[in-house]
């Protein structure tokens, strides 16, 4: 059984912790690649340290839900301010059509255009809260896609697990993911958009141990699939996704037993460039 598999890190540049421990994650651990913030205040000093990695295979992680957009004066992504609404908020306006598909589509490009200024050529690209999925979204990512030359893309497509064996908000996140990726998957073949045949990850945010990891990656079936994992270092007074568990993901990664068991799997490692 020929298994191929990515270990994507989510959210370089979100701080410098997280920054910091995805690139120990790859380094010194099992991480081939990783998704970039276009609008991190870090960008430049991350775009020094990527150059410092060059088998990490770096994508965009495009965002409409966290932080400031790019895009001067938008009238239907963010508020008078320049920030995006939040992800509660974005996901209801998608839904309701409040979001102008010509505006999602500027901001992804220049989101593009931002990561390849400071000298990085993306492999791939996803985004902050899976917010990709609604169809609208994905039809903006694969214009954007094609107009920078990027043909590989995250498909969350991950098996809902029973009720009870994660919390209620992942088990809900996953539903909600499963409901979109049907048609998520019919606009990137349709748009000729290459992506893994496997995607695990969501159900392993925030409660992610030794034991269960290595579960999830024995498991994997036969094919390429994509496995997310969000490592960083410990931060005082850890945000919602607590620095505790981006800490406990992080020595996971990087523990000699991990590199081991995927090499007894008979798992090769892969990028985003590799597909």
């Amino acid at each position: 059984m020929i298994r191929r598999v990515i270990i994507n890190a989510d959210e370089l540049g979100i701080d410098e912790p997280r920054s910091r421990g995805i690139l120990e994650a790859h380094r010194r651990g099992i991480v081939t690649s990783t998704t970039v913030l276009a609008n991190s205040l870090q960008l430049e000093t991350v775009a020094g340290l990527v150059r410092e990695s060059p088998r990490l295979g770096v994508g965009v992680h495009l965002n409409l839900t966290e932080g400031p957009a790019i895009l001067s004066h938008p009238r239907t992504l963010a508020d008078r301010q320049g920030q995006f609404f939040g992800r509660a908020e974005a996901r209801r306006r998608l839904m309701e059509g409040r979001m102008d598909a010509e505006e999602i589509q500027a901001e992804f490009d220049l989101q593009i255009r931002r990561i390849r200024d400071v000298g990085i050529e993306p492999t791939h690209l996803d985004s902050q809260h899976h917010i990709h999925l609604y169809p609208g979204v994905m039809s903006a990512l694969c214009w954007a896609g094609r107009r920078h030359g990027i043909d590989r893309v995250r498909l969350p497509r991950e098996p809902v697990p029973a009720p009870g064996t994660v919390s209620s908000q992942i088990y809900w996140e996953m539903i909600r993911c499963q409901g979109l990726v049907s048609r998520a998957a019919e606009t990137l073949a349709a748009e000729g958009m290459r992506t893994t045949e496997h995607f695990r990850g969501i159900a392993l945010t925030g409660g992610i141990h030794f034991d269960r990891f290595l579960d999830v990656l024995a498991r994997l079936p036969e094919g390429t699939a994509e496995v997310m994992v969000h490592p960083g270092h410990r931060e005082p007074g850890g945000k919602n996704f607590s620095s505790e568990d981006r800490q406990r993901e992080l020595n996971i990664l990087t523990d000699p037993e991990t590199r081991k068991a995927i090499d007894g799997y008979g798992i090769d490692l892969i990028s985003f460039r590799d597909l």
